[in-house]
Order: structure tokens, then sequence, then C-alpha cells
């Protein structure tokens, strides 16, 4: 049973984004596999390292992507939708550090937090330019 499920109200309509979005979705459910799902606590390290790595990395890559976009379609609510993303980058960026210095107990209110504030963006900031692009006929 996956932790958070991909509902059509995600959709901003457009693919590229959409399809991104998606792929959070797996690296959380993933990150709670990794965390809930596995018994073994070495192999429940090792999954943790990976998975956390690669929903970092990920979400760098994803908010590197939009953030060229919207400067291409000169959307008007850059800024603020750029200080957004440093924000969570910043949040993931000391999470990871946590759990590298061994401080950091992975638990639902982690994952919940990690849930919560992607789909508070998707369903408010990012469906903000996604109404904007659609106007201009971008999908």
């Amino acid at each position: 049973m996956a932790f958070w499920e991909w509902q059509e109200t995600y959709s901003i309509n457009i693919n590229k984004f959409d399809v991104h979005h998606q792929k959070l979705f797996t690296l959380i459910n993933n990150l709670y596999a990794s965390v809930f799902q596995c018994k073994d606590t070495c192999q429940k390290q090792v999954l943790i390292r990976k998975t956390l790595a690669e929903l970092v990395d990920y979400t760098y890559y994803h908010f590197a992507q939009e953030e060229e976009f919207l400067l291409t379609y000169e959307y008007p609510d850059y800024m603020p939708h750029k200080e957004e993303h440093e924000q969570f980058k910043k949040h993931l960026t000391q999470l990871m550090e946590q759990y590298e210095d061994d401080t950091f107990v992975w638990s639902l209110p982690v994952l919940i937090f990690l849930k919560d504030w992607i789909s508070l963006h998707v369903l408010n900031t990012d469906k903000q330019y996604g109404s904007y692009l659609n106007e201009k006929n971008v999908k």
C-alpha cells in the first residue's frame, strides 16, 4: 500500500511537471517503504540513505527545471515561487545533515511534512503557474 497516491487533482496541466510531481510522489512512497517496511536495521539505513539522496537530487533537479521554465515564460510570480523552493531545499538539506550525523530519527511526522509541503506547493503555488502557462497555450 502506498503512503501517498497521485490523484488528478494534483495535475497542473503542464505535462512535463505533472510527470515530475508524480516522480516526487514515488520517491516519498519509496522513502516510506524504506523507513517503515524494511525490518533489517542495516539494510534499512542503506535504503533510507539511498532513497533520501535520490529524493534530494530529484527535488533539486525539478526545482531547477521549473524555475528555468518560469523564467522562459516570464512568470510574474517567479521570485516568490523560487523563494518557496529555497526554503524547502534548506529544510531538506538540514534533514540530510541530521541523518548523516546520526542525530535524526525517521518518523511518520517527517514523511507527513514532506507530503504536506509538496501537496500544498503543487495545489497552490504550482497550480497558479499552471493556469498562467495554460493561458499561453503551454501544456
